[in-house]
């Protein structure tokens, strides 16, 4: 019978609270300190019971529940306390058991018990709503004490934000750096030795090898209430297509194409004449089984496409999808500029695949080794 593999970890961070200065919001440079934080996470190692789990190197699958008072007085009187909960997947990126790197990525949300308030609270322009998102993105080392505990050591990023749903909404990042002690509640189960598994090679039997197209349409808001003083939302309409080879079964990387129709742009912009942003992105995808996660960086045109200037701006955005067939997936989207959120956007899209041959004399590097042709 195979147990289920749990550990409970506890970390201490220690961290610097970062803003990107602007000139509406200079202020929130008092912010920028010291500051400790706290977690604790319950997570489950994988063992290879699923192939994505093998192909991944066996992550840990977890929750983690955050927590900081910032240290300090007048910025818990501003910001108040954040509490956060999230779920979260942990990549080993070496394959040693005793001691190893790995890449954190969790999501979720957090609460904030202060917010922006124009009267009674008017110097806190990092939060404008009490509910939030919470990112993390940290590197791990980890090492084996005895079987069943672990030293670990980390170093990352841990993001608060509305995703601009309710402005103020300049966010709160932390760099940190942790440490802290993992330890397993039963003792571990052992890795299904991949030896039991046939390996598939990709393009092995027929000499192809394919790449992916998907065409997605996502629809974000905005609030601008912190520019007019009242609760004004504006659509975002997002289209966008991607050109992807497959690095493996696990990955794929390639290029992306964006137009961004923007209705803030028409309050925001009055001088502009035509409203539509092309961007172009590069693009890498993350598969695990029916979920899969999208980074994209790219530029975005940010001057008039009939000023005949030249202007663009540095954006990023991580995605998460759902396939509900092999073609039809569901996605939610995190749009960011310069640190800052951008939008929110939720949408459908859908997924192709091509396939190619080898020139013909590449193909015998691909021949099935048991059962040549």
């Amino acid at each position: 019978m195979n147990r289920p593999n749990y550990e409970i970890e506890a970390k201490v961070h220690y961290g610097y609270m970062y803003f990107q200065n602007d000139q509406y919001h200079s202020a929130l440079g008092r912010y920028s300190r010291h500051t400790p934080s706290y977690e604790l996470s319950i997570h489950r190692n994988t063992y290879g019971e699923h192939r994505w789990e093998v192909l991944h190197n066996y992550p840990s699958i977890g929750l983690t529940f955050y927590y900081s008072d910032f240290n300090h007085d007048s910025i818990t009187a501003e910001l108040g306390r954040v509490f956060a909960l999230y779920p979260f997947i942990n990549f080993p990126m070496t394959p040693s058991e005793t001691s190893k790197l790995t890449f954190k990525l969790g999501v979720g949300l957090s609460w904030l018990t202060n917010k922006f308030d124009p009267k009674e609270n008017y110097h806190n322009y990092a939060i404008g709503s009490h509910l939030n998102a919470a990112v993390n993105l940290s590197f791990e080392y980890r090492q084996r004490i005895i079987e069943r505990l672990h030293w670990v050591l980390s170093a990352g990023l841990t993001h608060f934000s509305n995703g601009a749903t309710r402005t103020p909404n300049m966010g709160i990042n932390i760099f940190s750096v942790a440490t802290g002690f993992s330890w397993y509640l039963l003792p571990p189960d052992a890795h299904i030795d991949k030896r039991l598994r046939p390996r598939n090679y990709l393009f092995e039997f027929d000499g192809k090898k394919h790449f992916v197209t998907d065409y997605q349409y996502t629809l974000g808001f905005k609030d601008m209430s912190q520019q007019y003083g009242t609760h004004q939302y504006f659509f975002v309409h997002d289209l966008a297509a991607n050109f992807m080879f497959q690095l493996s079964e696990r990955d794929r990387l390639g290029l992306g194409l964006e137009l961004v129709y923007d209705n803030s742009d028409k309050i925001t912009k009055p001088d502009w004449n035509f409203y539509l942003k092309p961007g172009f992105l590069l693009s890498y995808e993350m598969m695990l089984d029916r979920v899969s996660f999208m980074f994209n960086a790219g530029v975005r045109n940010n001057v008039p496409l009939n000023s005949g200037k030249f202007g663009l701006l540095f954006y990023q955005k991580v995605a998460a999808r759902y396939y509900f067939t092999d073609n039809l997936f569901a996605t939610l989207a995190f749009t960011t500029y310069d640190i800052k959120a951008d939008f929110i956007s939720f949408g459908v899209g859908y997924h192709l695949q091509h396939k190619y041959y080898l020139p013909q004399h590449a193909k015998k590097r691909y021949r099935n080794p048991v059962f040549p042709r």
